[in-house]
């Protein structure tokens, strides 16, 4: 029980805001809270259902790459500044999905649905959806169609 104790105010006082634990370049993350509408992403292994999100890169500076990045600032700590989590959609052909705020989420096809048509590796252009949502990507470079 103290250990507990002690971990958690040992979190508040280093300024950590959350319990949920960050995804690392590379790793897979889902939303924290749908309805929220600051990004607050948790890291949730790939294979899941929820990991509809990849973290792309972490930046030093205050924008992400060229594209439709979902963001996520950290706080500041004295030595690094802020640093901002830049995500991308992390879906297949196939998938469907729900809007929710500047969320997506994976859910059953159905009525009110969105449908990924498209995943294009290696190349960022939207025309390739030929009218459909799309979500180009600088880093890595590619393209998602999403019917509308």
């Amino acid at each position: 029980m103290k250990v507990a104790l002690l971990a958690a105010l040992a979190l508040v006082l280093s300024g950590c805001s959350g319990w949920h634990e960050q995804a690392g370049v590379g790793e897979c993350a889902k939303q924290v809270d749908l309805n929220d509408t600051n990004v607050e992403m948790a890291e949730v292994e790939c294979s899941s259902q929820e990991a509809v999100y990849r973290v792309s890169s972490r930046e030093r500076r205050t924008m992400c790459p060229t594209g439709d990045y979902l963001t996520e600032s950290s706080g500041r700590s004295r030595t690094n500044g802020k640093t901002r989590l830049c995500y991308v959609l992390n879906v297949r052909e196939g998938d469907c999905l729900k809007a929710v705020n500047q969320y997506f989420e994976r859910v059953a096809c159905g009525a009110g649905t969105r449908k990924v048509t498209k995943v294009v590796d290696g190349k960022s252009d939207r025309a390739l959806c030929n009218g459909d949502d799309a979500k180009t990507y600088s880093q890595p470079v590619k393209t998602i169609c999403i019917t509308n």
